[in-house]
């Protein structure tokens, strides 16, 4: 296989006897395993009349095995080892994971192994867990995602198993000729074979040893069949040369041009999909985007997008529309293939083209990071099903050079007669409603004189040009030489109101960096109106500066400013050679670029309709954010954001941009691959800038303390149940967050496994660590599309009697094996420059200069009692005692 130049793990590939391929990966940076099982059986599978099928066997392969039957069991284990467990399933593979202690991963795989081997398929569980697949499916009944590939899977040809519903009911899955268990074993026997399976497995053991803990899988039925390829196509004639109109809940307006294309397997290794998406999406001067930007048309574009399996692949086009660009979607369409016709026109320009992104794939993949461990190893043991064995980590990233034949091959599948339309917008004409989820939605076919116009667009338009030699690309990005051994950041300045914090990278070395900039403003929270348009003003910022930088985007460097509570934050982040550059001409901006009155215009719509869209999410997000709000005065709900910021005109938010820099404080944070003098000469730089603005105090967000029991209830017509129940800590302290912690790491899986699993309250079920503003909390949630908020607070309430009650006759092996599950999660190291950039500005932001909470949480944990537990949770239950109530419907 061919590994990155930063990557020290060791791999081998062994295939078991029963046909089963599997990775085992050592990796002695980590204490922890993860291990993955990617399986070539998705929905498309599914029985005709028993569509969801492949959906709820993910969900019943859980709920135990012959050799241990507990139906959480599995995840009662992982838990309690400090990991967690989850699934997918998807069109063509289901995919199952975890990770753990990695002292106990002989065990945790004898245990997941027998999921494949030997699984209960009880029916009793059955009965269970087909409430929380028709729950699940209910939760997202109103999600426009979910509604509009309905519509899609609708106008297909209905004969390709896309056109099958993936996700099941309780009458999809209902008993028939006696109890489904049966069929999921048929289905099971018959799919859940080890020639169709990859399993990977990452680890600190050496190779020899995962080798032998790899026997377990070697009991998974297999044998040499083949799995049969999909023979029917996707798009019949009929189906193409469509126009599809759909009605969205959300506001929403979107035209999506998609193409049939067929997936050639050996695609990946040209990326030529990819690269014919990167030129149409582009989004610098002369691009598609920045004309009809221009034009005041689109407010976004992305291209090369849509579903793509083994026999078929959409290639979307994708604009976001303003109002007036919904009444020019046809001559939008037109342009799009003027610009094709300029690519057409431009084929020897391509090469070059090519090789900068080629260029840039192969510096992201020698200077890749590391991210999740348990993210990774699913993503490789879907990787593959999909490529070849030397490119199992390298395949994302391969491009053997421009080949034009396959490039004019996919420009063949970009014309008129291959294409259906999508127009998505609150005002379309329908008169068909989509089953499951009830899509509004019309088909029509597209004109044929339109089709032949279209067909006969040969020249692009004069202001039309392709993307440029990228600048960015040509600064050298050296690994510099390790000046000092500094294990925390230093302050380089700490003036009145500017700070500035500086730590060279030591432990990842790769020539990539991030720099952090927080702007904390006191006119920026002075009302409701204000948090709004600093909200507004970083949408209009990234906006006017999209073009202008994109190219920067393309090499490698990412950029993006929000607002936090107090102010804006900039954070770049990528290679390093051009990053400073990039910061300054960004700050530059930020307080120079010309924002115009029609951009202004479009985005306050804009983000007026997106808060008020709030309060059609599920209900638990909402209550969440109602959480947010209640206990951070410059957190706002959406509702109240939506309506102050109704009312700002266009010389109030410009007078505002003033107002806002004109007293500020300012820190900074630059970490990577930088010694000190970069540092010094970029602090110099960033505070010149700010020169002219009055000095600040650090503004410290303020929290509200929940002071007695409070309850707020508020109704939603049409919506699911839910409530949340939040407890806060009574202090600042390590230790009470610790004990927090400890709480919730005792209570999280036997809420989930008793409240979700057990008595099928909803499919939204939960309990987890929530701190605000520092301050450490645990939240409880349900949401149920059955029982009402009453109903849900009666049976979690009972629930946290009973664990009160269990938690005083805990012995102390249970409460030290807890501690240790703990202990893994607080002591994890981190895994790449971004999660160390981020722990320490963290940090700098909080004030925490030591740089030292997590050795001080160690040791708090070490010092925990169990009888400090329960003291502090009797207290925290008693039925006075302070906490939030938010309750829906």
């Amino acid at each position: 296989m061919k590994l990155s130049n930063n990557d020290s793990r060791q791999y081998q590939l062994l295939t078991l006897d029963n046909g089963l391929r599997v990775l085992l990966i050592n990796d002695d940076s980590t204490a922890k395993c993860a291990v993955s099982l990617t399986v070539n059986v998705g929905h498309f599978d599914d029985p005709e009349t028993r569509q969801g099928m492949a959906h709820f066997l993910e969900h019943m392969l859980f709920l135990g095995t012959a050799e241990h039957p507990d139906s959480g069991g599995f995840s009662q284990f992982i838990s309690q080892y400090g990991g967690q467990s989850n699934a997918w399933t998807g069109t063509e593979h289901s995919s199952y994971y975890f990770d753990c202690d990695a002292e106990q991963l002989d065990e945790a795989l004898e245990r997941f192994s027998q999921f494949f081997v030997s699984p209960l398929l009880s029916e009793s569980d059955t009965e269970k867990e087909r409430e929380a697949i028709d729950a699940e499916f209910k939760m997202k009944i109103k999600d426009d995602g979910r509604r509009i590939y309905q519509v899609h899977k609708e106008t297909i040809n209905p004969q390709h198993p896309f056109a099958k519903f993936s996700v099941g009911t309780r009458d999809t899955l209902a008993d028939r000729k006696g109890n489904i268990a049966s069929e999921l074993r048929a289905f099971f026997n018959q799919y859940y074979q080890a020639q169709w399976m990859t399993l990977v497995i990452a680890a600190p053991q050496p190779l020899a040893t995962l080798a032998t803990f790899c026997s377990p899988f070697t009991k998974i039925v297999g044998s040499n069949t083949q799995k049969p390829a999909i023979q029917v196509p996707m798009y019949r004639e009929q189906d193409l040369q469509l126009e599809l109109q759909i009605k969205p809940r959300k506001h929403m307006q979107k035209l999506i041009v998609s193409f049939a294309m067929p997936n050639p397997t050996d695609l990946y290794r040209h990326k030529s999909v990819s690269f014919l998406a990167h030129l149409l999406g582009y989004e610098g001067k002369g691009s598609l985007y920045s004309i009809l930007k221009s034009q005041g048309w689109i407010n976004a574009l992305s291209a090369g997008g849509g579903i793509t399996g083994s026999n078929f692949r959409d290639f979307n086009i994708s604009f976001a529309l303003t109002d007036e660009g919904i009444e020019y979607y046809e001559d939008i369409v037109e342009m799009l293939f003027e610009y094709i016709a300029l690519i057409k026109q431009n084929t020897a320009a391509l090469p070059r083209l090519y090789q900068d992104k080629s260029t840039l794939l192969d510096i992201a993949f020698d200077n890749q990071e590391v991210g999740r461990m348990l993210d990774w190893v699913n993503s490789i043991s879907v990787n593959m099903h999909h490529y070849e064995e030397e490119d199992f980590l390298y395949g994302d990233y391969r491009m053997d050079g421009f080949s034009q034949e396959q490039h004019e091959k996919l420009l063949m599948h970009l014309c008129p007669t291959n294409m259906r339309l999508v127009l998505i917008h609150p005002h379309v004409e329908v008169n068909k409603k989509a089953k499951w989820y009830n899509t509004p939605y019309s088909v029509s076919p597209i004109a044929k004189d339109w089709i032949e116009s279209l067909y006969n667009v040969h020249m692009p338009l004069p202001q039309m040009s392709l993307p440029l030699i990228n600048p960015y690309l040509s600064a050298k990005n050296p690994l510099h030489d390790v000046e000092s051994e500094q294990d925390t950041p230093i302050r380089l300045a700490d003036q009145p109101g500017f700070e500035f914090w500086f730590k060279q990278d030591l432990t990842f070395r790769v020539t990539k960096g991030h720099f952090y900039l927080e702007i904390d403003s006191a006119p920026s929270v002075t009302c409701h109106k204000h948090m709004a348009l600093s909200r507004l003003f970083a949408d209009l910022f990234m906006d006017a500066v999209a073009e202008r930088f994109y190219s920067a985007e393309l090499a490698g460097l990412s950029y993006h400013i929000n607002s936090h509570q107090g102010g804006l934050t900039l954070h770049t982040a990528g290679l390093t050679g051009n990053q400073i550059t990039l910061v300054l001409e960004l700050v530059e901006a930020l307080l120079n670029q010309p924002i115009h009155a029609a951009r202004f215009a479009e985005y306050k719509k804009q983000l007026i309709r997106h808060w008020k869209n709030h309060n059609k999410n599920k209900p638990v997000s909402e209550l969440f954010s109602r959480l947010g709000a209640h206990l951070m005065p410059w957190n706002p709900s959406p509702e109240d954001l939506a309506s102050a910021l109704k009312s700002a005109s266009f010389n109030e938010f410009q007078l505002f941009r003033k107002q806002f820099f004109s007293a500020i404080h300012v820190k900074a944070f630059m970490h990577g691959n930088w010694q000190l003098k970069h540092a010094e000469k970029l602090k110099t730089s960033v505070h010149g800038l700010f020169s002219n603005s009055e000095i600040l105090e650090d503004l410290k967000r303020p929290l509200n303390e929940l002071t007695k029991l409070t309850e707020q209830h508020i109704e939603r017509e049409g919506s699911d149940y839910a409530f949340i129940e939040y407890f806060q800590s009574r202090t600042d302290s390590v230790k009470e967050k610790v004990t927090m912690m400890a709480i919730n790491n005792l209570i999280n899986q036997d809420y989930f496994e008793q409240l979700r699993t057990k008595e099928q309250l909803g499919y939204l079920v939960g309990a987890g660590y929530a701190p605000f503003n520092t301050r450490a909390g645990i939240a409880f949630y349900i949401q149920s599309p059955n029982f009402d908020s009453e109903h849900l607070l009666a049976q979690h309430n009972q629930f946290l009697k009973q664990f009160a009650k269990q938690l005083h006759q805990l012995d102390e092996v249970s409460w030290q094996r807890s501690k240790e599950s703990l202990l893994l999660h607080i002591s994890e190291q981190d895994k790449n420059l971004r999660l160390r950039a981020q722990r320490l500005w963290i940090s700098i932001t909080n004030d925490f200069h030591q740089f030292d909470m997590q050795q001080r949480l160690i040791q708090a944990l070490a010092d925990l009692e169990l009888e400090d537990i329960l003291t502090y949770i009797d207290k925290m239950l008693e039925p006075n005692a302070p906490r939030l109530i938010l309750k829906c419907n």
